[in-house]
């Protein structure tokens, strides 16, 4: 179902922004293409294994009984046969899983990346707002208890990484610098589907109009941060922050 709703959305039969249910549904569908994609792998792997070892096992076998002493020349000659033809078996087995395997991962690779194409184009984000090496935690929603800070709920995800990564724009907008006590040095980006809130930054990068990918500051701590990491909030339409992981996990 969540196929055919990228299919309709991409022939313009929709809106070009993805509602909420429209964009559940693809996501689930992501997910499950992965899930099914690593059980095909592990699948594979592991019928792989099992032929490997029986096609190991007939050459050791063989070897031996070609060195053999005393060895009855017609037993082993019936034995040596059903060997060699166990063996051959194997082989012929292990390349029709092979087969079978790329095939069903090929296909599976193509539909992840169709549906990574829809996300890209209608569901925001096209590139992950930390350009270095991270974690992403997905907190949005929890109680944040620190030492001289008023309690209060978590608006965003939390995106660790060594300072001074580059924090760059997940899309294309104005990029505005800002700071408050809880942030520190801050940056909004605003799109044309709502902005981005980025806080603790270390130092800012290019303001004003920049593309997705436009370095837009560096990851800090500043603010009420415990330690380096980009606080990164989603606002549609301006409204409300809503969790961004969903989002994140296409990009990151």
């Amino acid at each position: 179902m969540a196929v055919l709703a990228c299919g309709a959305i991409l022939a313009g039969a929709l809106a070009p922004v993805a509602n909420a249910s429209i964009l559940d549904g693809v996501l689930r569908d992501r997910r499950h293409v992965t899930t099914t994609l690593r059980h095909v792998r592990a699948a594979r792997a592991e019928r792989v294994r099992v032929l490997n070892a029986t096609v190991a096992l007939a050459d050791r076998t063989l070897e031996r009984g070609a060195r053999g002493r005393g060895v009855d020349p017609v037993r082993w000659r019936h034995l040596s046969h059903r060997l060699r033809h166990q063996r051959w078996e194997a082989q012929i087995r292990l390349h029709r899983v092979d087969r079978f395997a790329n095939r069903r991962v090929k296909a599976l690779l193509a539909r992840r990346g169709r549906i990574d194409a829809w996300l890209t184009t209608w569901a925001v984000f096209r590139a992950c707002p930390v350009a270095g090496s991270h974690v992403v935690a997905d907190n949005f929603g929890i109680t944040v208890r620190l030492r001289g800070v008023p309690v209060h709920r978590h608006m965003g995800n939390d995106i660790s990484a060594a300072t001074g990564t580059p924090i760059v724009a997940p899309f294309d907008g104005y990029a505005s610098a800002s700071s408050s006590p809880l942030g520190g040095l801050e940056v909004r980006v605003k799109g044309a589907r709502g902005y981005v809130y980025n806080a603790h930054l270390l130092s800012y990068g290019r303001l004003g109009y920049v593309g997705a990918g436009t370095v837009i500051g560096y990851v800090g701590s500043g603010g009420d941060a415990t330690a380096p990491h980009d606080h990164f909030e989603w606002h549609p339409w301006d409204g409300g922050a809503v969790d961004p992981n969903p989002y994140l996990d296409v990009v990151c």
